[in-house]
């Protein structure tokens, strides 16, 4: 009598476990391949021009007249000087004679014989 219930509680038991079979196989995990950065393309600096514009620099105010993209005059020691664009990156910088200005899209600089006198100037 003890023998037929310890089966039945056996059974029971057996029954209720979860036998986990998995139908495929596994397959290796394939390395992934790292990600290059993009380098950001730099937004190319143009000038305001053309036409005249008044800039409010540390040291005054200075008037720039753009020509066309690669020349202006700007009004400095009672006159306008005449400079031509001698370099593009990464600032524009325009030169003639003892004059130069450099501008960066948002701020300008002027220098006359190599000393800057106007600095960070904007529109």
């Amino acid at each position: 009598m003890l023998r037929p219930l310890l089966l039945l509680l056996l059974a029971l038991g057996l029954s209720s476990c979860i036998l986990l079979v998995e139908d495929e196989p596994q397959r290796p995990v394939q390395p992934v391949q790292p990600v290059t950065p993009v380098t950001p393309v730099q937004p190319s600096i143009v000038t305001p021009g053309p036409g005249s514009f008044t800039y409010r620099c540390s040291g005054g105010t200075l008037v720039v007249r753009y020509l066309d993209s690669n020349n202006l005059q700007l009004f400095y020691d009672g006159a306008f000087q005449n400079l031509s664009l001698v370099r593009r990156s990464p600032t524009l910088l325009f030169s003639g004679g003892a004059y130069t200005w450099e501008w960066t899209g948002s701020r300008g600089t002027l220098s006359v014989r190599g000393q800057v006198v106007l600095s960070n100037c904007a529109l």
